[in-house]
């Protein structure tokens, strides 16, 4: 799910196909931060396949029925809440914030890159995260969650002395986590050439998606395959890079013989799309099954992609 709404962004489409609940599965989403301050109380949304929407404000739980129009969430009045007093001002207001967007339409825009959407209304707003794979087992991580810089320190603890600050969305390569009393930590090494390294609470760490990672040449495997010009019958091998995320999604970069890079992406084991170049006409873009191929047609050039390049060896 998280793939398909990542291209919905990064191709302009509407994100509804994403989170609907009329899209066939559940979707569960975590509330990371609510008006630019870090929610607590682990507050949640989920997004029934029957259209049923549900979830916690961190103090209280809710529960109602949504769908999706022209590039809005419509909640339907009102929804079911539990009345339980909340434990301070903050959580309250936190609380308030979150069930008045959760009120009729709310505008949300999605970043393609970390996989968060953005619910808006007025001066209100919330972030949420789809909730995925933990951090202990994800070799790279994206910073998320928090409105300003991250803290990275020399240990796990925030008494430990501060190694440097560092901006959401910068990605880190994850060497290693461990369980704390307050926080979970990681240890964390910067990919530019300081090669900084020290130790980050995991509540504002994402496992890195694939587009991230393929941009930045991170890849899963590395190797060949067969690709065709617009000369037939002539062959040859392009190399290529994959980055995978979850349900057999993935970021595909393809160099071409003549030097030519192509970005594909692969959503549920499918061709989504391919990226173009800036100013250039969008090619045919086109896949069909061959056995264990996917033969991927991208204007006059041709691919043949064995299936477990897409989705991993025995997946």
């Amino acid at each position: 799910m998280s793939d398909l709404c990542r291209i919905a962004g990064a191709i302009g489409l509407a994100a509804a196909a994403c989170l609907s609940p009329t899209a066939g599965r559940a979707s569960d989403w975590t509330i990371v931060s609510v008006n630019g301050t870090a929610a607590t109380g682990q507050p949640q949304i989920t997004l029934g396949a029957d259209g049923t929407i549900a979830g916690s404000t961190g103090c209280n739980s809710f529960t109602g029925s949504a769908r999706f129009e022209n590039a809005m969430l419509v909640v339907e009045a009102p929804l079911a809440v539990t009345r339980m007093a909340c434990p301070g001002d903050g959580l309250a207001r936190q609380e308030a914030a979150i069930l008045q967007l959760l009120e009729g339409e709310t505008a949300f825009t999605h970043d393609p890159f970390t996989g968060a959407f953005t619910l808006s209304r007025g001066e209100d707003q919330m972030a949420l995260a789809e909730l995925a794979a933990s951090v202990f087992d994800i070799d790279f991580v994206t910073v998320d969650g928090l409105s300003g810089p991250l803290n990275i320190r020399q240990a796990p603890g925030t008494d430990a002395p501060l190694v440097t600050r560092v901006l959401p969305g910068t990605l880190l390569r994850n060497q290693g986590c461990e369980v704390g009393d307050t926080y979970d930590w990681c240890n964390i090494t910067f990919l530019d050439a300081s090669g900084t390294t020290g130790w980050a609470a995991t509540e504002y760490l994402r496992p890195a998606p694939a587009a991230v990672r393929a941009q930045q040449g991170l890849f899963d495997n590395i190797g060949t395959l067969e690709c065709r010009g617009s000369v037939v019958g002539e062959v040859a091998l392009c190399d290529y890079g994959v980055a995978r995320d979850g349900d057999h999604s993935a970021v595909l970069v393809i160099y071409d013989p003549d030097g030519g890079e192509r970005v594909v992406h692969f959503a549920e084991g499918e061709l989504a799309y391919a990226e173009t170049a800036e100013g250039t006409a969008s090619d045919v873009q086109d896949s069909e099954l061959s056995g264990n191929l996917l033969v991927v047609t991208l204007g006059q050039q041709t691919y043949e992609v064995p299936q477990t390049v897409i989705v991993g060896n025995g997946e």
